[in-house]
């Protein structure tokens, strides 16, 4: 048995209390003693008792088990727990009086037990250790309380001797119950009203005081305007006006607390997060609490979580006609959750829709390649590499909230929604978007040159150069850092790609135009499908012979299937096959114009039917107008003359007529 192991003596053993906690202090095997140490805790004074036993006292009672061993030494005292592992620094910060420092109380007490230190094992050998102890107390200069001396000295025996087992337990200090009923008087400072004012809070009160406050606590109330509140709902007080002054009374002199004791009794009786909820909202003390915890921390794949948000540009766009400052549009944005890569970017006409969701969705499924090629867009295989759906997909609550899943149950897994104004809840896409850099200057705007498209062309680029430079940083564990993996979205998905943690679902490219392009309506004409006016064609659709037979039967009304940000493509369904359909340049297109918004070319076209809808209201105005001026210059109605039956007659003074025109023709030539 170690020097120091706890030892648990039962009742009956040298009729000491069951359950009390002794140390194994010393063996002398020359003179057959046992030493033990026990410390109690005696109306808050801590003392040492030293107990000896014979070597086969001691044996016996090990062999009966009437003593135990309870495991290896405690390395320190039991009293100072509360304080074990806090610097001394630390607690040095937190006095208010530094007349002695915590080293020096400990200095001071080391010196008076020193020279008993360096003869413990003669002391603890002598036939009476706490006789010698106790003579060099009294000899000590300045004289020392023996029964403190001897505390002091075990203690630094028993826990290692270290030399910070004799701290102080002043963290004790104040905690007696202030709860007990037999006392009378107000406890705490003296108020500066006087020593006797207030009344002190007993138990009564406390839960007036905590009910009170449950009650009436809301975000939108300052701490005065609940103590008030308190004070006249539960305690009945009322304001009495004075000469100088106003304060709260009790119309029948019954006890109320005061502010200062209602804070401490909140504070005593409710959490510190709850205390914030109740004065600040459950958003804000979030917004203010420590993280708890990452996402990505549950995941092992990529794709396995995707979490989608939308931003607003901030800046002004250009119009298309006029080139003047109009507002710009809502980015969809979808982020794989363990990699940090933005897998999918979809576009609203106006604000934050499901269509932009659905669009964004459409962009994950396919080939990236392909479909930056639909902006006129070309990138590498490499640059942006992710193809598939995630099975786990994280919504806003707003478009959500309409998305139809039993319809995607083939591929979707799980579908979640956020709560009500909780950003948090996918943290991963929300601090991924760009954000401008925010002043205290006048507000101003900025007027971006770009029109709808060529923004749109900005944000596909933006994405993919966030891919490539944002932070990743704390996504690297440290498998990926020794595999000296980039702290990039780009490297990470890549890296765990190439094992195979990839949790994406493919979907064939015409299912996903199906499923998630916005649909639109338009025309088969003899020579072109017209979508808002435009033309469009493909060599693939006129093998089909559908021109033909539109050109004998007539116009033929479709669907289309288009991206809200880009019209340079669309695509049809004929005889149940969907065709991908290009813009039909003529020599005299510009090449701005090829490149439009669906929102763009429905202007366009309302511009064109505005037009065509003026000039047939115009026309019989022209025309009657040109008559006019002929019944001037000629002085004949425009269809002046009357019609007859029959053919023309070819009589005599119809060949003098004719004869006369021939000659008059003649004359001319």
């Amino acid at each position: 048995m170690m020097a120091g192991a706890r030892l648990i003596a039962p009742e009956g053993f040298l009729c000491l209390a069951k359950g009390r906690i002794y140390h194994f202090l010393h063996s002398n095997g020359s003179t057959n003693r046992v030493r033990l140490v026990e410390f109690t805790d005696e109306g808050q004074e801590l003392k040492s008792h030293l107990i000896t036993l014979t070597r086969v006292e001691f044996e016996d009672a090990l062999e009966a088990g009437l003593i135990l061993e309870d495991g290896t030494a405690d390395k320190f005292p039991p009293w100072l727990e509360p304080v074990d592992g806090v610097s001394i620094a630390h607690r040095e910060g937190l006095r208010v009086s530094t007349k002695e420092s915590y080293d020096q109380k400990v200095n001071r007490r080391f010196t008076a037990i020193s020279d008993l230190v360096l003869r413990h094992a003669e002391i603890l050998a002598s036939d009476n250790p706490d006789a010698v102890i106790n003579a060099h107390a009294k000899a000590h200069k300045p004289q020392q309380n023996a029964s403190r001396l001897r505390l002091w000295f075990y203690t630094y025996i028993v826990f290692g001797h270290n030399k910070w087992a004799l701290m102080p337990s002043l963290h004790r200090i104040g905690g007696w119950d202030r709860s007990d009923s037999s006392y009378i008087r107000r406890l705490g400072r003296p108020s500066p009203h006087g020593k006797n004012w207030g009344f002190r809070a007993d138990q009564v009160m406390k839960e007036k005081i905590l009910s009170g406050y449950i009650a009436v606590r809301s975000p939108h109330k300052t701490a005065n305007t609940i103590y008030a509140e308190i004070l006249t709902k539960m305690f009945g007080c009322v304001v009495k006006k004075g000469k100088d002054k106003m304060e709260f009374v009790h119309p029948e002199g019954e006890p109320f607390p005061t502010l200062s004791q209602v804070r401490y009794q909140i504070e005593q009786s409710v959490s510190p997060r709850q205390r914030s909820i109740a004065v600040r909202g459950t958003h804000k003390t979030r917004a203010i609490s420590g993280a708890q915890g990452s996402f990505a921390d549950q995941l092992v794949n990529v794709n396995q979580r995707v979490e989608f948000d939308g931003y607003y540009i901030s800046e002004k766009l250009s119009g298309v006609s006029e080139g003047s400052a109009v507002d710009s549009f809502c980015v969809v944005r979808a982020v794989c959750v363990l990699s940090g890569l933005v897998v999918g970017i979809g576009f609203a006409e106006g604000k934050e829709s499901m269509d932009a969701y659905k669009m964004c969705l459409y962009s994950m499924a396919t080939n990236k390649v392909k479909y930056c090629e639909l902006y006129g867009i070309t990138i590498d295989p490499g640059e942006w590499p992710s193809e598939g759906l995630a099975r786990g997909l994280v919504f806003d609550r707003g478009p959500g909230a309409t998305y139809d899943v039993e319809s995607e149950i083939e591929w979707l897994g799980t579908f979640e929604t956020t709560p009500v104004f909780s950003g948090q809840s996918k943290a991963s896409v929300e601090a991924s978007h760009p954000r401008d850099k925010k002043t205290l200057d006048q507000p101003t705007y900025f007027h971006s040159r770009l029109n709808f498209v060529q923004m749109a062309k900005r944000e596909v680029m933006q994405v993919l150069m966030d891919n490539h430079v944002s932070d990743a940083s704390r996504r690297l564990d440290e498998e990926l850092v020794l595999a000296g993996v980039k702290p990039t979205p780009l490297s990470i998905y890549n890296y765990w790609d190439s094992r195979g943690r990839n949790s994406a679902q493919s979907m064939q490219p015409d299912t996903a135009i199906r499923k998630f392009l916005a649909e639109r309506p338009a025309v088969i004409r003899n020579d072109a499908v017209y979508f808002y006016g435009r033309k469009y064609r493909s060599p693939s659709l006129v093998a089909t012979g559908i021109f033909d037979q539109v050109a004998r039967n007539g116009v033929v009304s479709t669907t289309a299937y288009t991206l809200t940000m880009c019209v340079r493509h669309i695509w049809i369904e004929v005889y149940g096959e969907l065709y991908e359909l290009d813009f039909v340049r003529s020599q005299r297109t510009l090449e701005g114009s090829v490149d439009i918004s669906l929102r763009d070319l429905q202007l366009i076209h309302q511009v064109r039917r505005n037009g065509i809808a003026a000039l047939r209201d115009e026309t019989p105005a022209v025309q009657q107008y040109f008559r006019g001026w002929l019944k001037q210059e000629a002085g004949e109605d425009w269809f002046g003359g009357d019609r007859r039956k029959g053919r023309p007659a070819k009589n005599a003074s119809a060949q003098r007529d004719a004869a006369d025109y021939d000659r008059f023709i003649g004359k001319t030539k």
